[in-house]
Parts: C-alpha cells; sequence; structure tokens
C-alpha cells in the first residue's frame, strides 16, 4: 500500500488542476453545505413544530450533543494526518464518511412517532450525536483538500473565496426553496409537516455529489512520508497563534449562528409566511456569490485582520438603517438582504482564509502542514460555535417570547426577533476580528514568514 500511496502523488502532483475537478469540488462542497444548512436552518422548528420539543430542550439537546461529538473531530485530524492509500489520505474519508454523513441526515428529520416526549429527546440525541461525527468525517477532509492543490498564497485565497461561496450557496439554495418544498410537501403522507421530504432530497443530492468528488478529484501537495505523531500533533496546536487567534474570533462570532437558526423564524412570523423564506434568500444568494470577485481585490490592499473589522462595521451600519426602516417594503427587504448576505460571506470566507494561512505558520515553525489537525479544529470550533449558538437561539427565543403554539406573535417578540437578524452578523464580525488584530501574524512578520517558508521549500526540492 506504501507504494501505491507514493505513486498516487508522483502521478497526480504531474495533472494540471482541470474544470471537470474543480466543478466536483464545489458540487460537493454545495452538497457539504446543503446538508448542514438544512439541519441548521429547519431542524429546530422541525423539532418543535412537528416533534414537539420546547425550543430550550432541543436548543440544550443540542449544546449536550454537540460537545460530545465535538471530540471527534481531532480524532479525524489525527486520522487522516496518519492515513495513506492509493486514493491518497483525504479521498476515502470523502466517500464513506460524506455517505455516512448523508444517510444520517435522512435520519435526521424522520418523525419517529413516539408519543413519549422522553423518547423523542433519546432519539433526537442520539441521532444528532452521530450526525455530528459524520459531519467530522466529511468536513475535515473537505477543507483541507483546499490546502493540497496549491501552496500560492494569492491563488489559494482565491479558489478559498470562490469555495467558500460555492458552498454556502448550498445552505442559501436550501432556504430558497426550503420553504416552498415544505409547503408542497406538507400534505403528502409521513411527511413530517413537509419538512422531512426535504431532508431526504437534500441527503440524496449530497451523496451523489460526495460520490463524485471522489472519482474526480486528486490530491498535489505530498504530506510528509513519515506519519504525524500524536506528540507533534499537540505541539504544533500549542504553538500555532494564529490558529489559537481563529478559534476565539469563531467563538465571538456565535450570533452569526444564531442568525442562521432564526431565518425560518423571521420568515414565518416577521415577513408572515415560511414561502417568503425564498424572497429572502434569493438576494443573499446574490450577496454571497459577489464575494469571490471583491473579497480577492480587497485583500490585496487589506490584511485579513483589519478587513474582518470593516466588514464588521459596514455591516453594522447596514442592519441600523434596516431596523430603522422595517421590513414592510418587500423591495427594501430584498435589497438590504444583498448586503447583508455579502457580509456574512465575507466573514466565512476571511474565517476560512485565515486558516489555511495559519498552516503556512504551522509549517514555517515546525515544517509540518498538517491539515488535517488544522482543519479538524476548524471543524471542532464550528460545532462548538453551532452548540453554543443552538443553546442561544433557544435561550433568545425563550427570551423574547416566541409561543411556538401561535399562529402570530407578540409585537415585543417580532421586535425582538428582528433586531437580533439586524444586527447579529455585524455584532459578530466587530468582536471576532479582535483577536485576529491582536494576533502579531500580519504586516511585515507575515510577509517575513511567507518569504522564508518558499525559500525553505525551494531549498528542499
Amino acid at each position: 500500500m506504501g507504494k501505491s500511496y507514493e505513486q498516487y502523488y508522483e502521478n497526480t502532483s504531474k495533472i494540471p488542476f482541470r474544470r471537470k475537478e474543480l466543478a466536483g469540488y464545489l458540487f460537493a462542497g454545495i452538497g457539504d453545505s446543503a446538508l448542514s444548512g438544512v439541519v441548521n436552518t429547519f431542524f429546530m422548528i422541525f423539532a418543535t413544530a412537528i416533534l414537539k420539543i420546547s425550543p430550550i430542550t432541543v436548543g440544550t439537546i443540542l449544546l449536550i450533543t454537540k460537545f460530545l461529538d465535538a471530540f471527534c473531530d481531532p480524532v479525524v485530524g489525527y486520522l487522516i494526518d496518519n492515513t495513506r492509500t492509493r486514493y491518497g489520505k483525504l479521498r476515502p474519508y470523502i466517500l464513506f464518511g460524506g455517505l455516512f454523513w448523508a444517510g444520517l441526515t435522512f435520519l435526521l428529520f424522520i418523525d419517529p412517532g413516539f408519543t413519549s416526549e422522553a423518547m423523542k429527546i433519546a432519539y433526537v440525541a442520539t441521532v444528532y450525536t452521530l450526525w455530528g461525527i459524520g459531519f467530522s468525517l466529511l468536513d475535515v477532509p473537505y477543507w483541507s483538500m483546499s490546502a493540497t492543490m496549491t501552496t500560492d498564497p494569492q491563488k489559494r485565497n482565491s479558489l478559498v473565496s470562490l469555495t467558500k461561496s460555492a458552498t454556502t450557496m448550498g445552505t442559501i439554495i436550501v432556504s430558497l426553496i426550503g420553504g416552498l418544498l415544505i409547503s408542497y410537501f406538507s400534505t403528502m403522507p409521513n411527511s413530517g409537516g413537509g419538512y422531512s421530504y426535504l431532508g431526504w432530497l437534500v441527503s440524496l443530492i449530497a451523496a451523489i455529489s460526495f460520490i463524485v468528488l471522489f472519482i474526480v478529484s486528486k490530491e498535489r501537495v505530498k504530506p510528509s512520508s513519515s506519519k504525524t505523531s500524536l506528540k507533534s500533533m499537540i505541539h504544533i496546536l500549542r504553538i500555532n497563534k494564529p490558529l489559537q487567534a481563529y478559534i476565539i474570533s469563531q467563538l465571538f462570532q456565535v450570533l452569526t449562528m444564531v442568525i442562521t437558526m432564526i431565518t425560518s423564524f423571521y420568515a414565518i412570523y416577521n415577513l408572515g409566511s415560511i414561502a417568503l423564506l425564498s424572497f429572502i434568500m434569493i438576494p443573499t444568494m446574490i450577496g454571497f456569490l459577489l464575494t469571490p470577485v471583491v473579497i480577492p481585490k480587497l485583500l490585496k490592499r487589506v490584511e485579513t485582520p483589519t478587513l474582518f473589522l470593516y466588514n464588521g462595521i459596514a455591516s453594522l451600519i447596514v442592519g441600523a438603517v434596516y431596523f430603522t426602516v422595517g421590513y414592510s417594503n418587500l423591495i427594501f427587504v430584498f435589497l438590504i438582504s444583498i448586503l447583508a448576505g455579502f457580509f456574512m460571506s465575507a466573514s466565512m470566507t476571511l474565517s476560512t482564509i485565515y486558516v489555511v494561512d495559519s498552516i503556512d505558520y504551522a509549517e514555517w515553525k515546525t515544517g509540518m502542514r498538517a491539515e488535517g489537525i488544522m482543519f479538524a479544529v476548524q471543524s471542532l470550533t464550528a460545532k462548538v460555535m453551532s452548540a453554543f449558538g443552538s443553546f442561544i437561539t433557544g435561550l433568545l427565543l425563550t427570551y423574547i417570547g416566541l409561543n411556538t403554539e401561535a399562529v402570530t406573535q407578540s409585537s415585543s417578540t417580532l421586535q425582538g426577533l428582528f433586531f437580533i437578524y439586524a444586527f447579529g452578523v455585524g455584532i459578530s464580525s466587530v468582536l471576532g476580528s479582535i483577536p485576529l488584530l491582536i494576533c502579531k501574524f500580519k504586516g511585515r512578520e507575515r510577509t517575513q514568514i511567507l518569504s522564508e517558508l518558499e525559500a525553505n521549500r525551494a531549498a528542499s526540492q
């Protein structure tokens, strides 16, 4: 197997990156984000409206289960960095981990028909924990592949920006058509109010995308032939200041996750219909599509931490305008949602670029890139952030007085939903920029590190 592994990298390193490979990578990214998006956007309301579990209980379940399964992320990273197969070290996880994850998403939107609330809670907790493990088995190797395609910083920024926008489009597409599909499927047998059919459809499409990526993808940056020990991985994490800054930054951005989870509530109660979720998501998608065009150009003039701060300030200004004018004029809502989508996408893209930069930092300090453990940390952080987001969403919905049994909500509840929706991303981005600005991996120091790293790579060839 070692020989096949060596031959694999010897052969693929000579193959240029082709359009079908990019298309397969983006398609799988859409599948990745569609699975997480359908759960983040619709599972809370499915569990409360269909399974009849209270919001605070659902939030607590998600908090606990995400903390439990978050421990599998570093395990997956460790396994990836020590995997040597004739298919590479990442592609096997894309295939088998992806299919496992899609299957668990399928199960998550099933109404088990239990009359006992305890049984419902047990079912949700078990399936959601396994779903989190599946998330790690796919998401960690998927994003690790972005670091094996090229080591050129500018090319990589463009690639990550394009990929991040494409992957987040999965969430947008699900939100865009999800409300319409839920309404369409709601009268069908075993539809779970329409949510079950949506979950099953997304799971099938995602599974196909992972199979396609496995077939067309190539790994071009060969890891060191020696396997990475647990001790060396701990050392890499301990000395990697940019990665530590990223972790703190993500925890400060928890309100971004809350926005994702309350969007369906905002559409139903503030705008008046779940079908109007698509009215928010069409312009949001446009904002996401602007990111790969705008962000790489801005990064040539402004460094990632500073751009992060500017993005947050601009989002707060737009949010203040939105909150002042209101949502009664749907044309205004459409236009403002374009900017809101751009700000959210920009913060996500800049975060991912910073993680990839931290891989360069690790290589400069230790000689090892350890993409698996780096993106395992990203996945773990995303789970912790999602766990806190789920719990905080439950708290906030309870605090503003949301009544899941009522067709309409009180004015104070509607105002609370609107405030969170308008200002959440801006607050998150401003807070998230602080750790990145404090970290010294910027300016002349970053330029010097990248220059030394390039020289070291050239000397080792």
